[in-house]
This record gives structure tokens, sequence and C-alpha cells, in this order.
């Protein structure tokens, strides 16, 4: 069949993230047989033209587009992701291409299926993964064969039965979340199923100019039980590993085509710990000529050694995501560590000198500004000056989570609330106006601190400061950078956040500030 597939992903703070999964399924259907093209609107000036004269030049079957996010995940200056989708992307379809069938997949839908589905007025939607419901959807497609739970596991749609009565399912504490009556579409056998080949589908000398990473899963599923974290609900509780000979096998191809920066982006890419360590084991015997990175390195799997070897293996920086340092709010985030493997990841890290960025999150039930100046100590204590820390004030609460059931429950939201919209929850204990004073204070006296509203800039302004950098002969992950920027640029940095301060002032509605 004729095959259309979009990525609509065109954010580029802190970095553009090239789609791996739409990749994925870009080879898994070129496996299948079929004519397979994937338009990229990361750095399409107008994606609503770009994707109108994709679609009306190749007339598809169908249409694929993933939606990566629904929001930015930042209560300081939330921006919501699929208005622009619908708008921009699946219009032009419709216009470009009105017989075409469009569905939708990727992580957003599989954190809120039917109010995507629905929101973006599509024809289908594949909840879970992909790369083998997609072929099997195309295949029912021309046998022109009745869709089923069994014929195609994850789908969504109007047409997905005769009745459409029986569509959804009862699920979790609302009556409609959108859960395929067959359940998500999950792949077993990591081993066999197709890899990203992004160098096909995509041009990577674009993302590595803009800081971005060639991005590599070791793994699918994650066991732990963070309150607000819908990882769980995208991938499964339950880890499914790929052999470490095969990841470095996938990232030697990469390097054939011109990578030299790779990212992990497992969900912690330190847990199981067995099976990271076999990874930079294979990783130092190759010693593949790339700069390695990770966004997921969990304290509670933190280990001198374990820290050693990511170095010897080509690790030159790292993210680090605690998200506090106070025991008070570690548990009520039900992070499964306290405070002290916090301090020893810092330790050990500090010791190896890997860059670190690291990421706190404010405003969990229990927080207080006590808890917070908790926070602030360790990171003055503990962070060299050099590493990079990020404050996010106000939590993003999922449909699904743990935090979801709480914050219905104490009447924070109301039951059949959906969520989908940003939807935020803030400690009633912190005073709104006494924690960002301090966190402006303590930004304006860190270089090395920020705030999440300091992290959103447009495309164009991502791709100047960047650029800037460059000419400057600063190499590395920008973030590493940033220090230096804020010292350059201390006075108008203080105008900046005393403006954002009195911004935030301003808001009334905390869970549905947007």
């Amino acid at each position: 069949m004729n095959v259309l597939l979009v990525n609509p992903n065109r954010e580029r703070m802190p970095w553009p993230a090239v789609p791996i999964g739409l990749c994925t399924v870009a080879t898994a259907l070129d496996r299948a047989g079929h004519d397979v093209e994937l338009v990229d609107l990361t750095f399409a000036r107008d994606p609503f033209k770009t994707t109108f004269e994709a679609a009306r030049r190749r007339s598809p079957d169908v249409v694929g587009i993933t939606v990566r996010n629904l929001d930015n995940c930042n209560f300081e200056s939330p921006v919501f992701y699929l208005k622009e989708i619908r708008d921009a992307v699946v219009r032009a379809v419709r216009q470009g291409a009105p017989s075409s069938r469009i569905v939708i997949g990727g992580s957003a839908v599989n954190v809120s299926p039917e109010d995507c589905f629905r929101y973006l007025e599509v024809d289908y939607a594949l909840v879970g993964e992909g790369e083998e419901a997609l072929p099997r959807f195309l295949a029912a497609l021309e046998a022109k064969a009745e869709f089923s739970s069994e014929s195609v596991p994850g789908l969504l749609g109007a047409a997905a039965t005769r009745d459409p009565g029986k569509l959804l399912r009862t699920i979790g504490p609302r009556a409609a979340p959108g859960e395929p009556i067959g359940g998500r579409a999950v792949v077993r056998d990591l081993e066999t199923s197709a890899r990203s080949e992004a160098w096909r589908w995509v041009r990577l000398s674009q993302y590595q100019a803009n800081g971005g990473p060639f991005s590599v899963q070791t793994k699918r599923g994650c066991a732990l039980k963070c309150s607000y974290c819908v990882y769980n609900g995208i991938e499964g509780r339950a880890y499914r590993l790929r052999k470490p000979e095969a990841v470095v096998d996938e990232i030697q191809q990469a390097t054939e085509h011109g990578v030299r920066n790779v990212e992990f982006v497992d969900s912690t890419f330190n847990l199981p710990l067995s099976h990271g360590r076999a990874l930079l084991d294979e990783l130092a015997r190759r010693a593949l000529p790339v700069e390695l990175s990770t966004m997921g390195l969990n304290p509670a799997g933190v280990r001198a050694d374990f820290i050693e070897s990511m170095k010897r293996a080509g690790f030159k920086s790292v993210m680090c995501t605690p998200e506090s340092a106070s025991d008070v709010t570690l548990a009520s985030l039900n992070k499964g560590y306290d405070k002290g493997a916090v301090i020893r990841a810092a330790d050990a890290l500090r010791r190896t000198g890997l860059r670190t960025f690291w990421f706190f999150m404010i405003g969990a039930p229990g927080e207080t500004l006590d808890t917070v100046r908790e926070t602030l100590e360790f990171c003055e204590e503990y962070v060299p000056k050099d590493d990079m820390v990020l404050f996010t004030t106000g939590i993003r609460v999922y449909s699904g989570t743990p935090l979801e059931a709480y914050c219905k429950e104490i009447g924070w939201f109301a039951a059949d609330d959906p969520l989908f919209l940003p939807s935020w929850y803030l400690s009633p204990e912190l005073d709104f106006e006494a924690l960002y004073g301090m966190l402006v204070r303590a930004a304006e006296s860190h270089p090395n601190w920020m705030t999440n509203a300091e992290t959103v800039l447009g495309p164009a302004m991502a791709t100047v400061m960047k650029g800037a950098f460059r000419m400057l002969g600063w190499k590395g992950p920008f973030w590493q950078h940033l220090p230096k920027l804020h010292r350059l640029t201390a006075r108008s940095r203080k105008r900046g956040l005393a403006e954002h301060h009195e911004r935030l002032r301003r808001i009334t509605d905390v869970p549905h500030h947007s």
C-alpha cells in the first residue's frame, strides 16, 4: 500500500528528538513490502503547506501520524501541542488527500487514547507499539477484512467494530479512557522486530546541527512505581531487555551513517543494574567513535564502579533525575530511594568528572518551603558549578497515574476530568509568592541553576542560540554552556526572571493553568 508517515513534533528544546518510533514503523512497513515515505516537520517552515503538498503529491492510501507529547509539561509556560497537529497536519491531509485514511499513534496516544482520537478528528488510533500492529492494520485493509482485537491489536476507531458501542471498555477511575477492547499492541520480541534505521527516513545532519543526538533504546518497560509517571502505561511494567550486542550493533551501524553522538532514551538507563553493566562492558569492548549520554540515570542504581564503567564506555555527560533531595518529597513521589541515594549518586558523578544535568520537581503532595530548601541546599553542597540544575515547579498530572487517583480523591480535580489538557498539581502547603521568590533569587545567584520558564524558546530562537554556540566553538550538549551564557547575560536574565515572577503571580487556577 501507499503510505505516508508524518512526524509533526516541532519542539527543539532542549534539542530536536529524532523520531525513532516513527522511523521504526517505517522500517517495519518497508519490510512488509509497502511503499513508504516519511515527512519530517521538525524543521519545516510551514507545516501545513509541507503536509498538504506531500499528501496531494502521493495521494496515499493511509497516512500515519505520530503524536509524541500532549504538551510541553511545563507549568510555568504551558504549551498544548495537539491544536497545531490537528490544524496544520490532519486538516492538511484532509484537503490534500481526502480519500486517505488517517491513523495516529505514539506515546501521547498511549497516555490519552480516546481524547487524542476525538480531538484530532482522525479515522483510527493504534494504542501501544506500532511496528507490528500497523503492518497488520494495512494487511487487514488490503484484504478488506473486518477488524478485530486479534487481527489488529490496539486498534481504536469507529470503523474498528460493527458495534461502536463496544469499542471502549471501562478502565480505572473514569468510564472511557479509550482503551481498545483487546488491549494494547505490544512487541514481545525486541530482537527480531524492526530497528529505526533513522538515516533512511530523516536528515540526521539537521538534528546533529541543532544538538539532537541519535536515540537508542536498550529496553522497554519500567518496573518502578513513581506516582506521577506514565512510562508504565506507555511501555508496560515489566522490562523487555535487548541483548547488549544487538544494541551496540545498532550504534555501530549508525556510525557508518555519520552519527557521532548517541543518547540512550530508556525510562531508566541503569536499571536493571546487571543489564546496564553488560551493555557498558560491550560498549567499552567495541570502543566505537561516538560520545554517549543518557536521559535516565536513576539514583537508586548509581554505584561508583558503574559510573566509572560509563566513562570507560564513552559517556561524556548524563542527565540525572532525582526529582528531590528531601526524604519527605521522595516518599510522596514514591521514588523508591532516599536522600542518601541522591547524595551517593552526586558523589560518584563528581568524583568521575562526568558532566551532569540535574532535574528536580517541586510541588509534590506534602511539599513545603522547608523541603524545597533541602533540595536547594543539596544543590549548593553537592552539584559542581559547571553542572546544570533545572527546577520544574508544578507536576503534570496524567490519566492512569497514582497521582491522578490522589488528586481526585482530595477533590483537586473533578472525578470525570480527563486530564487531557494541561493539568497540574502544586502542593497547597507551598506559599506561591514565597516559593517563586526563593527560586528566582536562587537562579540569580547561581548561573548553573534555572527555572523551567527559561527552557521555553521558539524554534527560530533555539536555532539561533545553538548556532551562536557553534560559532563560539562551544561543543557538546548545549546545556553544558548555559552557565557561561547566564554569566554573560546576567543583567538581562535577572530582568527576565523578574518579569516571569510577575506573570506567575497572576495565576488564579493552578489545576488548569494554560
